[in-house]
Protein backbone atom coordinates (compact mmCIF):
# COMPACT_ATOMS: atom_id res chain seq x y z
CA UNK A 1 0.00 0.00 0.00
CA UNK A 2 1.29 3.43 -0.98
CA UNK A 3 2.46 5.18 2.65
CA UNK A 4 0.12 8.99 2.95
CA UNK A 5 1.79 11.88 4.11
CA UNK A 6 0.38 13.92 6.66
CA UNK A 7 0.09 16.60 3.79
CA UNK A 8 -2.08 14.68 1.54
CA UNK A 9 -3.98 13.55 4.77
CA UNK A 10 -4.29 17.19 5.76
CA UNK A 11 -4.87 17.82 1.70
CA UNK A 12 -7.09 15.38 0.79
CA UNK A 13 -9.46 15.67 4.22
CA UNK A 14 -12.00 13.01 4.08
CA UNK A 15 -11.25 11.17 1.04
CA UNK A 16 -7.92 10.45 2.06
CA UNK A 17 -8.83 9.51 5.15
CA UNK A 18 -11.48 7.13 3.23
CA UNK A 19 -8.96 5.74 1.01
CA UNK A 20 -6.76 5.01 3.94
CA UNK A 21 -9.19 2.71 5.41
CA UNK A 22 -10.36 0.65 2.46
CA UNK A 23 -6.85 0.03 0.85
CA UNK A 24 -5.95 -3.04 1.23
CA UNK A 25 -2.24 -4.92 0.93
CA UNK A 26 -1.13 -6.37 -2.19
CA UNK A 27 -2.56 -9.32 -2.45
CA UNK A 28 -0.96 -12.59 -3.75
CA UNK A 29 -1.17 -14.23 -7.51
CA UNK A 30 0.06 -16.81 -8.96
CA UNK A 31 2.59 -15.62 -12.47
CA UNK A 32 0.31 -16.20 -15.48
CA UNK A 33 2.50 -15.52 -18.86
CA UNK A 34 0.92 -13.13 -21.71
CA UNK A 35 0.05 -14.72 -24.74
CA UNK A 36 0.27 -18.97 -24.24
CA UNK A 37 -3.26 -19.73 -24.62
CA UNK A 38 -5.25 -19.76 -27.54
CA UNK A 39 -8.16 -18.02 -27.69
CA UNK A 40 -11.04 -19.73 -26.74
CA UNK A 41 -15.07 -19.28 -28.57
CA UNK A 42 -18.04 -20.03 -26.16
CA UNK A 43 -19.97 -22.61 -27.45
CA UNK A 44 -23.26 -21.85 -29.01
CA UNK A 45 -26.72 -22.77 -26.93
CA UNK A 46 -28.44 -25.35 -28.91
CA UNK A 47 -32.39 -24.86 -28.23
CA UNK A 48 -33.96 -28.36 -26.91
CA UNK A 49 -36.64 -27.98 -29.19
CA UNK A 50 -38.95 -25.31 -31.53
CA UNK A 51 -41.48 -24.38 -33.06
CA UNK A 52 -43.40 -21.37 -35.74
CA UNK A 53 -42.80 -18.40 -33.80
CA UNK A 54 -39.64 -19.60 -30.51
CA UNK A 55 -36.48 -21.54 -30.10
CA UNK A 56 -36.69 -23.16 -26.23
CA UNK A 57 -33.25 -23.06 -24.44
CA UNK A 58 -32.67 -24.65 -21.11
CA UNK A 59 -29.82 -23.33 -18.87
CA UNK A 60 -28.84 -24.85 -15.51
CA UNK A 61 -26.17 -21.93 -13.22
CA UNK A 62 -23.74 -23.92 -11.53
CA UNK A 63 -20.57 -24.19 -9.86
CA UNK A 64 -17.61 -26.09 -11.42
CA UNK A 65 -13.46 -26.33 -11.35
CA UNK A 66 -12.54 -25.05 -14.90
CA UNK A 67 -8.57 -24.64 -16.03
CA UNK A 68 -8.25 -20.59 -16.34
CA UNK A 69 -4.84 -20.60 -15.09
CA UNK A 70 -2.88 -23.02 -17.49
CA UNK A 71 -2.45 -26.02 -14.72
CA UNK A 72 -4.63 -24.95 -12.20
CA UNK A 73 -7.98 -25.23 -11.42
CA UNK A 74 -10.58 -22.52 -10.77
CA UNK A 75 -13.94 -22.66 -8.99
CA UNK A 76 -16.83 -20.69 -10.51
CA UNK A 77 -20.61 -20.28 -10.41
CA UNK A 78 -21.04 -20.50 -14.45
CA UNK A 79 -24.66 -20.81 -17.26
CA UNK A 80 -23.83 -24.51 -18.13
CA UNK A 81 -20.91 -24.79 -15.50
CA UNK A 82 -18.94 -22.54 -18.10
CA UNK A 83 -17.01 -19.21 -18.05
CA UNK A 84 -18.14 -17.24 -19.92
CA UNK A 85 -21.72 -18.88 -20.52
CA UNK A 86 -22.54 -20.37 -23.72
CA UNK A 87 -23.88 -18.14 -26.38
CA UNK A 88 -27.21 -17.58 -27.56
CA UNK A 89 -27.68 -16.87 -31.05
CA UNK A 90 -31.37 -15.42 -31.97
CA UNK A 91 -33.11 -14.45 -34.67
CA UNK A 92 -34.74 -10.77 -35.01
CA UNK A 93 -38.30 -11.55 -34.95
CA UNK A 94 -38.12 -14.88 -33.51
CA UNK A 95 -38.71 -15.39 -30.12
CA UNK A 96 -36.23 -17.27 -27.75
CA UNK A 97 -37.65 -18.50 -24.68
CA UNK A 98 -34.69 -19.74 -21.85
CA UNK A 99 -34.97 -21.64 -18.82
CA UNK A 100 -32.85 -21.05 -15.99
CA UNK A 101 -32.53 -23.30 -12.97
CA UNK A 102 -30.42 -22.35 -10.33
CA UNK A 103 -28.23 -24.97 -9.23
CA UNK A 104 -26.38 -22.43 -7.19
CA UNK A 105 -26.40 -21.91 -3.52
CA UNK A 106 -27.59 -18.01 -3.55
CA UNK A 107 -30.31 -16.27 -5.12
CA UNK A 108 -29.90 -15.22 -8.95
CA UNK A 109 -31.64 -13.21 -11.31
CA UNK A 110 -31.00 -13.66 -15.19
CA UNK A 111 -31.20 -10.03 -17.35
CA UNK A 112 -30.70 -9.77 -21.47
CA UNK A 113 -28.42 -6.77 -21.35
CA UNK A 114 -29.67 -4.48 -24.36
CA UNK A 115 -32.95 -6.70 -24.49
CA UNK A 116 -36.64 -4.96 -25.42
CA UNK A 117 -37.81 -7.49 -23.02
CA UNK A 118 -41.37 -7.54 -20.90
CA UNK A 119 -40.96 -6.51 -17.43
CA UNK A 120 -41.52 -10.27 -16.07
CA UNK A 121 -38.76 -11.60 -18.08
CA UNK A 122 -36.71 -8.46 -17.81
CA UNK A 123 -34.51 -8.99 -14.48
CA UNK A 124 -36.07 -6.56 -12.15
CA UNK A 125 -33.01 -7.18 -8.95
CA UNK A 126 -36.08 -8.36 -6.45
CA UNK A 127 -37.29 -10.81 -9.27
CA UNK A 128 -34.88 -13.79 -7.88
CA UNK A 129 -34.62 -17.19 -8.41
CA UNK A 130 -34.12 -19.21 -5.03
CA UNK A 131 -31.36 -22.42 -5.19
CA UNK A 132 -33.02 -24.88 -6.61
CA UNK A 133 -35.90 -22.93 -8.39
CA UNK A 134 -36.57 -22.21 -12.10
CA UNK A 135 -37.55 -18.95 -14.18
CA UNK A 136 -39.17 -18.89 -17.43
CA UNK A 137 -38.07 -15.71 -19.23
CA UNK A 138 -39.28 -15.01 -23.06
CA UNK A 139 -37.74 -12.81 -25.31
CA UNK A 140 -39.58 -11.29 -28.58
CA UNK A 141 -36.25 -10.42 -30.01
CA UNK A 142 -38.11 -7.43 -31.53
CA UNK A 143 -34.97 -4.83 -30.98
CA UNK A 144 -32.23 -4.08 -33.96
CA UNK A 145 -29.59 -7.04 -34.82
CA UNK A 146 -26.66 -6.59 -32.03
CA UNK A 147 -24.26 -7.49 -29.67
CA UNK A 148 -26.27 -8.47 -26.94
CA UNK A 149 -25.33 -10.21 -23.52
CA UNK A 150 -27.34 -12.28 -20.29
CA UNK A 151 -25.98 -11.85 -16.92
CA UNK A 152 -26.92 -11.88 -13.65
CA UNK A 153 -28.25 -8.89 -12.11
CA UNK A 154 -29.45 -9.93 -7.99
CA UNK A 155 -29.71 -7.06 -5.77
CA UNK A 156 -26.46 -7.00 -3.82
CA UNK A 157 -24.99 -9.82 -5.22
CA UNK A 158 -24.92 -9.00 -9.26
CA UNK A 159 -21.16 -8.05 -8.52
CA UNK A 160 -19.92 -11.11 -6.72
CA UNK A 161 -21.99 -13.35 -8.78
CA UNK A 162 -20.58 -11.39 -12.17
CA UNK A 163 -17.21 -11.91 -10.90
CA UNK A 164 -17.47 -15.43 -10.13
CA UNK A 165 -18.65 -16.23 -13.92
CA UNK A 166 -22.66 -15.88 -14.28
CA UNK A 167 -22.55 -13.87 -17.89
CA UNK A 168 -23.10 -15.28 -21.39
CA UNK A 169 -23.59 -13.40 -24.97
CA UNK A 170 -26.31 -13.17 -26.31
CA UNK A 171 -26.12 -12.58 -30.22
CA UNK A 172 -29.45 -10.98 -31.99
CA UNK A 173 -28.84 -11.52 -35.68
CA UNK A 174 -30.71 -11.29 -39.30
CA UNK A 175 -29.79 -11.65 -42.78
CA UNK A 176 -29.40 -8.58 -44.96
CA UNK A 177 -27.27 -7.22 -48.04
CA UNK A 178 -25.14 -5.32 -45.28
CA UNK A 179 -23.94 -8.27 -43.19
CA UNK A 180 -23.61 -10.70 -46.29
CA UNK A 181 -20.65 -7.93 -47.26
CA UNK A 182 -19.44 -7.59 -43.32
CA UNK A 183 -16.98 -10.65 -42.69
CA UNK A 184 -18.99 -13.45 -41.19
CA UNK A 185 -18.93 -17.09 -39.87
CA UNK A 186 -15.47 -17.97 -39.42
CA UNK A 187 -14.22 -14.34 -39.18
CA UNK A 188 -17.06 -12.63 -37.04
CA UNK A 189 -15.58 -13.51 -33.67
CA UNK A 190 -16.78 -12.41 -30.10
CA UNK A 191 -14.29 -11.08 -27.69
CA UNK A 192 -15.71 -10.98 -23.69
CA UNK A 193 -13.18 -9.21 -21.71
CA UNK A 194 -13.38 -9.37 -18.04
CA UNK A 195 -10.14 -8.31 -15.50
CA UNK A 196 -9.62 -10.52 -12.45
CA UNK A 197 -7.43 -11.35 -9.58
CA UNK A 198 -7.10 -14.48 -8.51
CA UNK A 199 -5.53 -15.92 -5.17
CA UNK A 200 -1.65 -17.72 -4.85
CA UNK A 201 -3.99 -21.17 -5.38
CA UNK A 202 -5.69 -19.97 -8.78
CA UNK A 203 -8.98 -18.95 -6.89
CA UNK A 204 -11.21 -15.65 -8.06
CA UNK A 205 -10.35 -12.99 -5.60
CA UNK A 206 -14.05 -11.00 -4.86
CA UNK A 207 -13.18 -7.53 -3.38
CA UNK A 208 -15.40 -4.66 -3.75
CA UNK A 209 -12.97 -1.97 -2.87
CA UNK A 210 -15.32 -0.54 -0.11
CA UNK A 211 -17.81 -0.42 -2.75
CA UNK A 212 -15.65 1.37 -5.41
CA UNK A 213 -15.39 -1.69 -7.65
CA UNK A 214 -14.30 -5.10 -8.27
CA UNK A 215 -10.86 -5.42 -10.59
CA UNK A 216 -7.95 -7.24 -10.90
CA UNK A 217 -4.71 -7.62 -12.55
CA UNK A 218 -5.21 -10.37 -14.99
CA UNK A 219 -6.99 -9.55 -18.36
CA UNK A 220 -9.27 -12.59 -19.71
CA UNK A 221 -10.99 -12.88 -22.99
CA UNK A 222 -13.32 -15.16 -23.25
CA UNK A 223 -12.14 -16.37 -20.18
CA UNK A 224 -8.81 -17.37 -21.30
CA UNK A 225 -5.70 -14.53 -19.71
CA UNK A 226 -4.30 -12.60 -22.26
CA UNK A 227 -4.92 -15.24 -25.16
CA UNK A 228 -3.67 -15.61 -28.81
CA UNK A 229 -5.45 -15.79 -32.03
CA UNK A 230 -4.11 -16.93 -35.07
CA UNK A 231 -5.86 -14.80 -38.17
CA UNK A 232 -5.47 -14.90 -41.88
CA UNK A 233 -3.98 -11.78 -43.78
CA UNK A 234 -8.05 -10.48 -44.42
CA UNK A 235 -10.79 -8.56 -42.79
CA UNK A 236 -12.42 -10.04 -39.53
CA UNK A 237 -15.06 -8.92 -37.31
CA UNK A 238 -15.08 -8.19 -34.09
CA UNK A 239 -17.52 -7.65 -31.47
CA UNK A 240 -15.77 -6.41 -28.04
CA UNK A 241 -17.95 -6.75 -24.81
CA UNK A 242 -16.59 -4.95 -21.80
CA UNK A 243 -17.42 -7.37 -18.98
CA UNK A 244 -15.60 -5.76 -16.33
CA UNK A 245 -17.21 -5.35 -13.10
CA UNK A 246 -15.28 -1.72 -12.51
CA UNK A 247 -12.36 -1.30 -14.85
CA UNK A 248 -12.99 0.67 -17.99
CA UNK A 249 -10.57 0.01 -21.15
CA UNK A 250 -9.31 2.11 -24.00
CA UNK A 251 -8.52 -0.27 -27.24
CA UNK A 252 -5.77 -0.23 -29.65
CA UNK A 253 -3.49 -2.03 -32.04
CA UNK A 254 0.40 -1.80 -31.26
CA UNK A 255 1.16 -1.13 -34.74
CA UNK A 256 -0.94 1.88 -34.67
CA UNK A 257 -3.29 0.73 -37.37
CA UNK A 258 -6.95 1.98 -37.30
CA UNK A 259 -9.76 0.07 -35.89
CA UNK A 260 -13.01 0.73 -37.88
CA UNK A 261 -15.67 1.17 -35.98
CA UNK A 262 -18.68 -0.52 -37.50
CA UNK A 263 -21.15 -1.26 -34.56
CA UNK A 264 -22.10 -0.10 -31.12
CA UNK A 265 -23.96 -1.29 -27.99
CA UNK A 266 -27.59 -1.83 -30.03
CA UNK A 267 -25.98 -2.58 -33.68
CA UNK A 268 -24.53 -1.63 -36.53
CA UNK A 269 -23.88 2.32 -37.08
CA UNK A 270 -25.12 4.52 -40.01
CA UNK A 271 -21.74 4.55 -41.56
CA UNK A 272 -18.32 3.57 -40.47
CA UNK A 273 -16.25 5.75 -37.81
CA UNK A 274 -12.15 5.44 -38.61
CA UNK A 275 -10.74 5.67 -35.17
CA UNK A 276 -6.99 5.54 -33.44
CA UNK A 277 -8.30 4.08 -30.25
CA UNK A 278 -11.66 2.93 -28.81
CA UNK A 279 -13.25 3.70 -25.54
CA UNK A 280 -14.73 0.80 -24.29
CA UNK A 281 -16.61 1.41 -20.43
CA UNK A 282 -18.38 -1.60 -18.53
CA UNK A 283 -21.54 -3.17 -20.20
CA UNK A 284 -20.62 -1.47 -23.32
CA UNK A 285 -20.48 -3.01 -26.77
CA UNK A 286 -18.23 -2.28 -29.96
CA UNK A 287 -17.99 -3.97 -33.38
CA UNK A 288 -14.84 -3.76 -34.83
CA UNK A 289 -13.10 -4.25 -38.68
CA UNK A 290 -9.68 -5.44 -38.50
CA UNK A 291 -7.78 -5.47 -42.19
CA UNK A 292 -4.55 -8.56 -41.17
CA UNK A 293 -3.62 -8.04 -44.99
CA UNK A 294 -1.60 -5.09 -44.25
CA UNK A 295 0.64 -7.18 -42.58
CA UNK A 296 3.28 -9.27 -43.77
CA UNK A 297 2.63 -13.12 -42.43
CA UNK A 298 4.71 -13.48 -39.27
CA UNK A 299 3.80 -10.18 -37.92
CA UNK A 300 1.94 -10.01 -34.27
CA UNK A 301 -0.28 -7.87 -33.22
CA UNK A 302 -1.53 -6.61 -29.73
CA UNK A 303 -4.73 -5.48 -29.05
CA UNK A 304 -3.85 -3.13 -26.23
CA UNK A 305 -5.66 -0.95 -23.39
CA UNK A 306 -4.13 1.85 -23.10
CA UNK A 307 -6.25 3.19 -20.35
CA UNK A 308 -4.39 -0.05 -18.18
CA UNK A 309 -0.59 0.28 -16.77
CA UNK A 310 1.31 -2.63 -16.07
CA UNK A 311 -0.06 -6.22 -17.04
CA UNK A 312 -3.13 -4.36 -18.09
CA UNK A 313 -1.85 -2.49 -21.38
CA UNK A 314 -2.40 -5.53 -22.45
CA UNK A 315 -5.37 -7.33 -23.85
CA UNK A 316 -4.75 -10.25 -26.27
CA UNK A 317 -2.38 -10.93 -29.48
CA UNK A 318 -3.18 -11.53 -33.44
CA UNK A 319 -0.96 -13.58 -35.01
CA UNK A 320 -1.06 -13.39 -39.10
CA UNK A 321 -0.09 -17.02 -39.89
CA UNK A 322 -1.46 -17.40 -43.26
CA UNK A 323 -3.10 -15.98 -46.53
CA UNK A 324 -6.50 -16.44 -47.22
CA UNK A 325 -9.45 -15.31 -49.92
CA UNK A 326 -11.10 -12.05 -48.75
CA UNK A 327 -14.89 -11.21 -50.22
CA UNK A 328 -15.89 -8.83 -47.52
CA UNK A 329 -16.27 -5.41 -47.47
CA UNK A 330 -16.95 -2.58 -45.36
CA UNK A 331 -20.03 -0.55 -47.10
CA UNK A 332 -20.05 3.24 -46.83
CA UNK A 333 -23.63 2.92 -45.40
CA UNK A 334 -24.18 0.72 -43.53
CA UNK A 335 -27.85 1.09 -41.61
CA UNK A 336 -31.06 3.48 -40.85
CA UNK A 337 -30.49 5.33 -37.44
CA UNK A 338 -33.30 7.26 -37.24
CA UNK A 339 -32.20 10.78 -35.57
CA UNK A 340 -34.37 11.97 -32.74
CA UNK A 341 -34.66 15.88 -32.15
CA UNK A 342 -34.65 17.13 -28.67
CA UNK A 343 -37.44 19.09 -29.99
CA UNK A 344 -39.90 15.91 -29.64
CA UNK A 345 -38.59 15.33 -26.10
CA UNK A 346 -41.86 15.81 -24.09
CA UNK A 347 -40.38 15.96 -21.08
CA UNK A 348 -36.42 16.79 -19.50
CA UNK A 349 -35.01 14.68 -16.74
CA UNK A 350 -32.28 15.33 -14.83
CA UNK A 351 -30.14 12.40 -12.75
CA UNK A 352 -27.62 12.75 -10.80
CA UNK A 353 -24.82 10.21 -10.15
CA UNK A 354 -22.95 10.44 -6.72
CA UNK A 355 -22.20 9.01 -3.60
CA UNK A 356 -21.39 9.33 0.31
CA UNK A 357 -18.92 7.57 2.56
CA UNK A 358 -20.29 4.78 5.01
CA UNK A 359 -18.98 4.53 8.60
CA UNK A 360 -18.47 1.01 10.26
CA UNK A 361 -16.25 -1.50 10.85
CA UNK A 362 -15.47 -1.88 7.08
CA UNK A 363 -16.23 1.48 5.83
CA UNK A 364 -17.26 1.80 1.90
CA UNK A 365 -19.87 4.35 -0.07
CA UNK A 366 -23.14 4.59 -0.01
CA UNK A 367 -23.92 5.23 -4.00
CA UNK A 368 -27.11 6.83 -5.57
CA UNK A 369 -29.40 8.66 -8.21
CA UNK A 370 -30.63 12.01 -7.35
CA UNK A 371 -28.89 11.78 -3.85
CA UNK A 372 -31.42 8.24 -2.99
CA UNK A 373 -29.71 4.90 -2.62
CA UNK A 374 -32.11 2.56 -4.62
CA UNK A 375 -35.72 1.63 -3.15
CA UNK A 376 -37.56 -1.28 -5.43
CA UNK A 377 -40.77 0.26 -4.11
CA UNK A 378 -40.44 3.37 -5.00
CA UNK A 379 -41.23 5.18 -8.59
CA UNK A 380 -38.04 7.54 -9.70
CA UNK A 381 -39.39 8.06 -13.46
CA UNK A 382 -42.40 7.51 -14.31
CA UNK A 383 -42.26 7.68 -18.61
CA UNK A 384 -45.30 7.32 -20.61
CA UNK A 385 -45.34 4.75 -23.55
CA UNK A 386 -44.13 5.74 -27.00
CA UNK A 387 -43.25 8.96 -25.51
CA UNK A 388 -40.22 11.06 -26.02
CA UNK A 389 -37.98 11.98 -23.47
CA UNK A 390 -34.44 13.64 -22.77
CA UNK A 391 -32.90 12.52 -19.68
CA UNK A 392 -29.47 14.25 -18.17
CA UNK A 393 -26.99 12.38 -16.94
CA UNK A 394 -24.26 14.45 -14.35
CA UNK A 395 -21.53 12.51 -12.36
CA UNK A 396 -21.45 14.67 -9.40
CA UNK A 397 -18.07 12.50 -8.41
CA UNK A 398 -17.13 11.47 -4.78
CA UNK A 399 -15.48 13.15 -2.18
CA UNK A 400 -12.30 14.01 -4.21
CA UNK A 401 -12.03 10.18 -5.93
CA UNK A 402 -12.56 10.12 -9.63
CA UNK A 403 -15.18 7.91 -10.27
CA UNK A 404 -16.62 7.21 -13.76
CA UNK A 405 -20.24 5.55 -14.10
CA UNK A 406 -21.38 3.59 -17.54
CA UNK A 407 -25.18 4.70 -17.54
CA UNK A 408 -27.28 1.69 -18.65
CA UNK A 409 -31.23 2.12 -19.59
CA UNK A 410 -33.38 -1.00 -19.32
CA UNK A 411 -35.85 -1.58 -22.45
CA UNK A 412 -35.42 1.41 -23.99
CA UNK A 413 -31.92 2.25 -25.81
CA UNK A 414 -31.24 6.09 -26.49
CA UNK A 415 -28.88 8.34 -28.88
CA UNK A 416 -26.24 10.47 -27.14
CA UNK A 417 -27.25 14.29 -27.93
CA UNK A 418 -24.48 15.99 -26.24
CA UNK A 419 -21.42 15.21 -24.26
CA UNK A 420 -20.84 18.54 -22.05
CA UNK A 421 -22.66 21.10 -24.30
CA UNK A 422 -20.92 19.52 -27.24
CA UNK A 423 -21.49 17.28 -29.84
CA UNK A 424 -21.11 13.88 -28.66
CA UNK A 425 -18.36 11.52 -30.24
CA UNK A 426 -18.94 10.43 -33.74
CA UNK A 427 -18.77 6.62 -32.51
CA UNK A 428 -22.01 7.82 -30.42
CA UNK A 429 -24.14 8.17 -32.53
CA UNK A 430 -25.83 4.89 -33.04
CA UNK A 431 -28.45 3.54 -30.92
CA UNK A 432 -26.53 3.32 -27.65
CA UNK A 433 -28.16 1.64 -24.16
CA UNK A 434 -24.80 2.01 -22.09
CA UNK A 435 -23.10 5.81 -22.38
CA UNK A 436 -19.68 6.40 -20.44
CA UNK A 437 -19.99 9.15 -17.82
CA UNK A 438 -16.61 10.31 -16.73
CA UNK A 439 -16.18 12.29 -13.46
CA UNK A 440 -17.61 15.88 -13.79
CA UNK A 441 -19.48 14.85 -16.96
CA UNK A 442 -22.96 16.26 -18.31
CA UNK A 443 -23.95 13.98 -20.77
CA UNK A 444 -27.78 14.27 -22.40
CA UNK A 445 -29.68 11.29 -24.20
CA UNK A 446 -32.88 11.03 -25.70
CA UNK A 447 -35.02 7.93 -25.61
CA UNK A 448 -38.35 6.41 -26.85
CA UNK A 449 -39.98 4.43 -24.08
CA UNK A 450 -41.54 2.35 -26.94
CA UNK A 451 -41.54 -1.79 -26.24
CA UNK A 452 -43.70 -2.51 -23.18
CA UNK A 453 -44.98 -0.85 -20.35
CA UNK A 454 -44.39 -2.05 -16.83
CA UNK A 455 -41.13 -2.04 -14.48
CA UNK A 456 -37.82 -1.28 -15.26
CA UNK A 457 -34.84 0.43 -14.23
CA UNK A 458 -31.84 2.73 -14.88
CA UNK A 459 -28.42 1.96 -13.33
CA UNK A 460 -24.64 3.05 -13.04
CA UNK A 461 -22.97 -0.44 -14.39
CA UNK A 462 -19.59 -0.50 -12.05
CA UNK A 463 -21.26 -3.35 -10.50
CA UNK A 464 -20.64 -2.45 -7.19
CA UNK A 465 -22.16 0.66 -7.43
CA UNK A 466 -25.17 -0.71 -8.88
CA UNK A 467 -24.96 -3.21 -5.75
CA UNK A 468 -24.83 -0.55 -3.08
CA UNK A 469 -27.05 1.20 -4.07
CA UNK A 470 -27.34 3.67 -7.76
CA UNK A 471 -30.10 2.30 -9.07
CA UNK A 472 -33.38 3.81 -9.78
CA UNK A 473 -36.74 2.04 -10.83
CA UNK A 474 -38.41 2.89 -14.34
CA UNK A 475 -41.97 2.91 -14.43
CA UNK A 476 -43.36 2.95 -18.10
CA UNK A 477 -47.00 3.69 -17.88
Amino acid sequence: MEALTRRQLLMGGSAAVLHLAVARPLRAHPAIPQFRCPLPLPPVLQPIRGDSVADYYEVVQREASIEIIPGMRTRIWGYDGIFPGPTIEARRGRAAVVTHTNGLGIPTVAHLHGGVTRPQSDGFPTDTVAPGGTRTYEYDNVGRPATLWYHDHSWRGSGRNLYMGLAGLYLLKEDSEIEGRLPNGAYDIPLMLHDRAFTADGQLDYDHDGHHGATGRVMLVNGAPWPVLEVAARKYRFRILNASNATAVRLALSTHHPLIQIGSDQGLLAAPVVLSTIGLAMAERVEIVVDFSVYPLGTRVVLENRRGDGPLRSVMRFDVVRSARDDSSVPEHLSLVEPLDRSQAVRTRTFEFGGKPTLGVLPGVQWGINGEPFDPTRVDANPRLDEIELWRFVNRGFVGRSMLHPVHTHLAPFQVLSRNGRAPLRQERGWKDTVTIEDGEDVEVIIRWSGHKGRYLLHCHNLEHEDHSMMARVDVV
